[in-house]
């Protein structure tokens, strides 16, 4: 794997997004090698929980790669992504074992979208949240947004998606988006704690509760998720959404 970073430790698997120099973006690579490492971890009896993270100080992950939204050349290629962005958010979603965030930075867009999929939510005091893609024209996938209603409510999501603004860490505490702030360099000490104390309990217990907890929103998802990945392609091809992203893409440089 090039896009992600994976080790085992004490029964915990360490997933780390790799692509520094993109702020640990999502491209097809990174999706496609992160949905497989899901796959065969949901199996792997030496693994009892998963800890996410983003390699470097600055990131956990700027959210979806620009130049995969830029470079569509159908609007099969855009739903073909979009349909690969949600299945593996969903796949962290339905993960039978525990997924915990150590939010090492800024977590913007599918990002933190990714995160709110998981279990529990840990971020640094210096991390920074936000979902600017109205701002390019584009829309957040359904699967995330509704993880963000089901941790912050229907009025705060409308909040953070409209305004696409970014907030610091302790917002998102104080707005449910985040379960624990900690100093930056803790975050990953902080998520082997809680990941150890949910351990405590028993494993096929922990993943009962799990499916007991997420089955209402997951048939949400089920109910919603391909037409989500219909309206991401038509999107995709209009000319408004290309301006934006070719604009946006040259401030970065």
């Amino acid at each position: 794997m090039n896009n992600i970073e994976y080790k085992i430790e004490n029964k915990i698997g360490f997933i780390k997004f790799n692509r520094p120099n993109k702020h640990n973006a999502f491209n097809i690579d990174l999706l496609t090698e992160l949905s497989e490492l899901l796959d065969t971890e949901a199996k792997n009896t030496n693994i009892r929980a998963l800890i996410f993270t983003g390699s470097g100080e600055k990131s956990f992950s700027s959210g979806v790669d620009l130049k995969e939204l830029i470079n569509f050349n159908s609007i099969e290629d855009a739903r073909n992504f979009a349909i690969l962005l949600e299945s593996t958010s969903e796949k962290i979603f339905k993960f039978p074992k525990p997924t915990i965030a150590a939010i090492n930075g800024f977590a913007l867009g599918g990002g933190f979208g990714y995160s709110s999929a998981m279990d529990y939510r840990i971020i640094a005091n210096t991390a920074k949240v936000g979902f600017p893609a109205i701002k390019l024209g584009a829309i957040l996938p359904v699967t995330c947004t509704l993880f963000l209603n089901a941790l912050i409510g229907v009025s705060k999501s409308r909040d953070l998606l409209l305004t696409g603004r970014i907030i610091e860490s302790a917002e998102a505490l104080e707005m449910g988006l985040v379960n624990k702030v900690v100093n930056q360099d803790q975050v990953i000490n902080e998520a082997i704690k809680v990941t150890n104390t949910i351990l405590e309990g028993n494993d096929t217990a922990i993943t009962y509760t799990k499916r007991t907890v997420n089955n209402m929103l997951l048939k949400d998802i089920e109910s919603q998720k391909l037409y989500a990945a219909d309206n991401f392609a038509y999107l995709s091809q209009t000319v408004e959404w290309k301006k934006r992203m070719n604009e946006f893409n040259n401030k970065k440089k």
